[in-house]
C-alpha cells in the first residue's frame, strides 16, 4: 500500500513542479517589465530582478506622452484591418463552400498554397506596389495588405466552418423565398458569429504586433504604431530602458483589456471550429 502511494504521488509531485516552472517562465517576463518600468538606467544595472526605491513613477506620465499617437495609429489600422478582413473573407468562404463554379478546387488550393510562403519573400514585392501607388506614410498603406493577408486564413477556416451547416437550412430558407443574401446574413452570419469574432481577435493581436511592415511603409514620426514608435525612447547617447518598459506596459493594457472582456466569446469561437453545426 503504502509503495504504490508513493508511486502515485511521485508523478503528481512532478507534474506539480513542472506547472510551477512553466508558470513562472511564462509570468517573469511580465514581472521583469513592471519591475523595470519604475528605474532609471541606474537602477537597473544596480539591480536586474529586484524592486529599487525610490520608484520612478514619472516614467509612466512621459512614456504616455509619447505613446499615445502610437496607440491611435496602431488602434486605428489593426481595428480597420480586421474588420475588412472579415467583411471579404466571410463573403468569399461562403461562395466556395455554396456555389459550384468550373476551377473551385484549383482556386483554393492556390489560395492556401499562399499560407506556405514565407511572409518575408513577399515583402520587397508588396512594398513596390505600395510605393508605386502612393500610399506610403498613408494608414491605407498598412491596411490594405493586412486586409489582403489575412483573409487567407479566414476563408481557409470559414469556408470549413460554412460547409459544416447543415444543407436543410439552405434548402428551408430557399424554399421560403429567401435569396443568397438573405440566407447570408440570417443564416451563415449569426451561426458563424464566435469563430469569425475569435479570428477578428486573432488578426487584432497579430497586427498589433507586426513591426516589419509598419517600420517600412509608415516611416512619418506621426504615422507610426505602438511597435516601431516605442524606439523613440531611444535617443543618441542611450537607451532610456525604464521609459521604453513603461512604454511596453502602457501599450500591453488595450490587448490585455481587449482579452480579459471577450475571453468567453474568444474559446467559444475558437472551440466552434471543431464541432459540427
Amino acid at each position: 500500500m503504502n509503495s504504490n502511494a508513493s508511486r502515485i504521488r511521485t508523478p503528481r509531485a512532478i507534474n506539480v513542479a513542472v506547472q510551477l516552472i512553466l508558470i513562472f517562465s511564462t509570468f517573469f517576463p511580465f514581472y521583469f517589465m513592471l519591475i523595470s518600468s519604475v528605474k532609471n538606467n541606474v537602477q537597473i544595472s544596480q539591480s536586474y530582478f529586484l524592486p529599487v526605491l525610490p520608484l520612478q513613477l514619472e516614467n509612466y506620465g512621459l512614456a504616455f506622452q509619447k505613446v499615445i499617437t502610437y496607440l491611435y495609429n496602431s488602434t486605428l489600422i489593426c481595428t480597420v484591418s480586421a474588420l475588412g478582413v472579415a467583411a471579404v473573407s466571410c463573403l468569399t468562404s461562403y461562395v466556395f463552400a455554396r456555389f459550384e463554379f468550373p476551377g473551385k478546387n484549383g482556386l483554393f488550393n492556390l489560395l492556401l498554397a499562399f499560407l506556405m510562403i514565407p511572409g518575408v519573400l513577399s515583402l520587397i514585392p508588396s512594398f513596390a506596389l505600395i510605393a508605386r501607388m502612393n500610399l506610403t506614410n498613408r494608414y491605407w498603406g498598412c491596411i490594405l495588405p493586412y486586409i489582403a493577408f489575412g483573409q487567407i486564413t479566414f476563408v481557409f477556416i470559414l469556408r470549413t466552418f460554412i460547409e459544416q451547416i447543415p444543407r436543410d437550412l439552405f434548402d428551408a430558407a430557399t424554399i421560403d423565398g429567401a435569396t443568397h443574401p438573405m440566407v447570408f446574413r440570417y443564416i451563415v452570419l449569426p451561426l458563424s458569429r464566435p469563430i469569425l469574432f475569435s479570428l477578428v481577435l486573432m488578426n487584432f493581436l497579430a497586427n498589433w504586433n507586426d513591426f516589419i511592415w509598419p517600420l517600412l511603409v509608415l516611416p512619418r514620426e506621426k504615422m507610426k504604431t505602438v511597435t516601431v514608435g516605442l524606439y523613440a525612447f531611444t535617443d543618441v547617447q542611450q537607451i532610456q530602458y525604464g521609459l521604453m518598459f513603461a512604454g511596453f506596459v502602457i501599450a500591453a493594457v488595450p490587448l490585455i483589456l481587449l482579452f480579459a472582456l471577450n475571453m468567453n466569446a474568444f474559446v467559444r469561437g475558437a472551440t466552434s471550429g471543431a464541432i459540427k453545426a
